[in-house]
């Protein structure tokens, strides 16, 4: 090879390599390689991260319901609103079947988290033969904050709601500081109420109407809840608020064969939902519902799925149960966000 040809070879061996971002220094019989300096990534929130995570895994003393807690950061395509989303599942069930509503908190922006606790039985069955009018208040505090109160459960502190909240946004917070959960906590380590949106279906949106009496919430949340009903609303229904009714929202099946909305309407009444308007149907109208805090359903649920829960009671948000679109997107998202994400 002459002289010009071996120029040009080279040259084009040094573009090629230009293109790449490597810089190649060619020689008779061999060469070296060295890498172009590599900028750092541009500075931003940590990517949205799905976690799994087993209550004794948080806390060895977390005996009891050990199914995995599911959480999520926000999502890094959004601006992050600094506020917590916790979801609640109905009796019997597991954050595992309510992941689609958690993603959603999580990309409007929301720090997301499905709690495990005590819910195999439910409260409604274990208070339907007690005389004590506080029978549903009793249980359901015991297993919010495993205070000893009544003997038809046992739950510990240790196993309760709030113990296994707490430490599982410590968990989050040591293992991924970058992530931002510890501003959940206040500095005695116990959670900041004032920044949690509060959701739960069925067992759990009871549990989170209880909590409302007790805590002031950013917002709760309820799907086919509160559903306790002895004769009428349970007592503790038309106990004051601590967190108002303009911050409470229902939404419900019209169908539903487990919490009729016959009683549920009531329930709602009582909570003073229906303080801002009568409830509106979703099936005909859009978000904003007329401000309505108290809404409807007649669709029918997603029956595609293998879950043996009830579908007509799960239906408003329920993974397997809950409609989808064309796309495979829960109908209800424009509601879950009216009611949960504002």
């Amino acid at each position: 090879m002459d002289k010009n040809s071996r120029f040009a070879a080279s040259t084009r061996l040094f573009r090629v390599a230009m293109v790449s971002g490597v810089v190649a220094l060619v020689g008779c019989g061999g060469g070296s390689t060295d890498s172009a300096p590599i900028q750092p990534p541009v500075s931003g929130p940590p990517p949205a991260i799905e976690r799994q995570i087993s209550p004794s895994t948080v806390d060895p003393a977390a005996d009891q319901a050990t199914e995995v807690h599911f959480s999520i950061n926000p999502s890094p395509s959004v601006t992050a609103v600094n506020k917590l989303f916790v979801f609640l599942p109905g009796t019997q069930g597991v954050p595992d079947l309510y992941k689609l509503i958690v993603r959603e908190g999580s990309a409007k922006g929301y720090h997301a988290i499905g709690l495990n606790y005590v819910n195999d039985i439910a409260v409604g069955r274990v208070c339907s033969a007690s005389l004590d009018a506080d029978c549903f208040w009793k249980v359901r505090r015991e297993v919010i904050d495993g205070a000893d109160r009544t003997d038809l459960v046992s739950v510990n502190p240790s196993n309760s709601i709030i113990t296994r909240l707490e430490k599982y946004i410590a968990y989050l917070d040591t293992n991924f500081a970058d992530e931002g959960w510890g501003q959940y906590l206040k500095g005695d380590g116990t959670v900041d109420w004032s920044k949690v949106v509060m959701g739960g279906h069925s067992q759990g949106g009871g549990h989170a109407g209880v909590m409302a009496k007790l805590y002031k919430f950013t917002r709760a949340c309820y799907f086919a809840s509160p559903p306790d009903w002895d004769g009428g609303p349970a007592d503790w229904v038309g106990k004051p608020n601590v967190t108002p009714p303009s911050a409470q929202f229902g939404f419900a099946g019209l169908s539903d064969d487990k919490v009729p909305y016959n009683e549920l309407s009531l329930i709602w009444q009582t909570l003073g939902l229906s303080a801002v308007g009568a409830a509106v149907s979703v099936d005909s109208n859009a978000s904003p519902y007329s401000g309505s805090h108290m809404l409807t359903t007649n669709a029918q649920p997603d029956l595609s799925s293998s879950d043996p829960g009830t579908p007509l009671h799960g239906l408003t948000v329920r993974d397997a149960f809950t409609p989808k679109n064309s796309s495979g997107k829960p109908t209800f998202i424009p509601v879950w966000d009216y009611l949960c994400f504002r």
